[in-house]
């Protein structure tokens, strides 16, 4: 069977064909993780959303639920998400709607509104998880264990570079 990649890697190889610096090796590593980045959100997005949720909802639950309290503040929320305040109180407000969470005033000040995973909220989590669990059993299931290993060092070396990346500007002072 032949992989979605293929007609990527046959680009690729073209190109470098006609371009002798052409850095084929780093493109097809660059493609290939853009590629089965790809592929993980599509196949998530099938799952969860055979669950009647999307990516956004259940990144708000699971924060939620990882917090010591299953309790957090909207800016909280909104900056564990990456997201805008505003967009932070639609989730909050469709997540309310479906009755899995619900908003509180603190304890502490009147003022200041806590979100709430309910009991309805944490049933909803522990159907969910289970398929999820499975799928990404049987995906990584597809590397032994050492190298699963290897991956994420090979990984987090490579988010390390980009982060480094990011912090000396490299990209930019390249682009002048």
């Amino acid at each position: 069977m032949e992989s979605s990649f293929t007609p990527i890697e046959q680009m690729l190889n073209i190109r470098a064909n006609r371009h002798k610096d052409f850095p084929l090796q780093e493109i097809i590593l660059t493609r290939l993780c853009m590629h089965m980045q790809g592929k993980l959100l599509d196949n998530r997005n099938k799952m969860l959303k055979a669950q009647g949720i999307n990516e956004t909802l259940f990144m708000a639950l699971i924060t939620l639920d990882a917090q010591e309290n299953q309790s957090i503040q909207p800016s909280e929320l909104s900056s564990a998400l990456g997201s805008s305040r505003t967009n932070a109180t639609r989730i909050a407000d469709e997540l309310e709607k479906r009755g899995w969470i619900e908003r509180r005033e603190s304890d502490n000040d009147r003022r200041c509104l806590h979100l709430h995973l309910t009991e309805k909220g944490n049933e909803f989590l522990r159907q969910l998880l289970p398929p999820q669990h499975q799928s990404l059993q049987y995906l990584w299931s597809s590397l032994t264990a050492a190298e699963q290993e290897q991956l994420e060092a090979i990984t987090r070396k490579l988010l390390n570079r980009l982060d480094k990346m990011d912090e000396d500007q490299v990209i930019a002072s390249l682009s002048r």
